[in-house]
């Protein structure tokens, strides 16, 4: 395997999971799992770091502690910054990630400051990894969760794990997406709107990007069923948190956007606007 190449493992311990139907290895693919498991508890962890042995024994550690807190994982390694950066631009997050900090191709303060700073992501808990201490103020910009000092201990790395779950309320207010076969997550406060156009589901972020994937209206609502979405036409379904003023007969966003409620909809979104407002008051 590559240096710069990186694969897929999930943690197989499903047993007492609920809803768990069966998690089947794909011997054409090498390691690489199968998954066929609906609406499970599941955590997204990246490995970065040019040691390859540190990389793969770091993640037997997760894995094992997925297995004993009945949490279902899928890790990622990615040898080198480059090799991870590229891949997170093509639309794919993580909730957690551990990242090495002396690497010859883009190291990981160069990663970190690209995730928060380029993406606009506040949501992955980056957890750096390091043989020094000297890093301080260098890490105070990308807002880490932890910091590691190597060799990494299962002590030290329940330590993180309990940090993590503390931090992250699994499951609320974020809404779940797949990309050619990738399970994506994004927090509901990220999200200003979704438009249907076809078969594709295109969501617009607060920061500006456009995520597309295939998907349903339907689908799209029962997700964010919890929420506070508020549907204006057949295709298009608005944050409330995202309406910055509302006209009766159109909604206008924070980016200026103005979006039309049709007719057929503007007493229910009417209703629906003033119960949210009662709720803020």
């Amino acid at each position: 395997m590559s240096p710069y190449t990186f694969r897929k493992k999930w943690s197989q311990n499903t047993e007492n999971i609920p809803n768990a139907r069966s998690l089947r290895y794909n011997k054409a693919k090498g390691r690489k799992i199968t998954i066929d498991v609906t609406r499970l508890l599941q955590m997204k962890i990246a490995i970065c770091d040019d040691d390859q042995i540190l990389c793969h024994h770091l993640e037997e550690m997760l894995l094992e502690l997925g297995r004993k807190e009945q949490t279902v994982l899928q890790t990622e390694l990615f040898f080198d910054g480059d090799t991870l950066w590229n891949y997170l631009k093509q639309g794919y997050r993580f909730d957690l990630l551990f990242l090495d900090i002396e690497m010859d191709r883009m190291d990981g303060i160069a990663v970190g400051r690209a995730i928060r700073n380029i993406l606009g992501d506040e949501d992955c808990r980056i957890v750096y990894i390091s043989s020094q201490e000297s890093y301080a103020m260098d890490l105070f910009a990308v807002r880490p969760m932890d910091f590691l000092i190597k060799p990494v201990t299962e002590a030290r790395l329940k330590e993180i794990w309990e940090l993590y779950c503390r931090l992250s309320e699994k499951g609320q207010g974020m809404f779940r997406y797949q990309i050619q076969g990738n399970q994506n997550r994004i927090a509901w406060n990220r999200i200003m709107y979704f438009r249907v156009d076809n078969r594709k589901i295109l969501l617009h972020t607060t920061d500006g990007r456009v995520i597309e994937f295939y998907g349903k209206m339907s689908e799209i609502k029962k997700e964010t069923a919890t929420g506070r979405f508020v549907q204006i036409s057949r295709s298009e379904l608005v944050n409330y948190q995202s309406i910055e003023e509302y006209r009766g007969n159109e909604i206008v966003l924070p980016t200026g956007d103005v979006l039309s409620i049709v007719a057929s909809r503007r007493k229910e979104v009417g209703v629906q606007i003033a119960e949210y407002m009662r709720e803020d008051l």
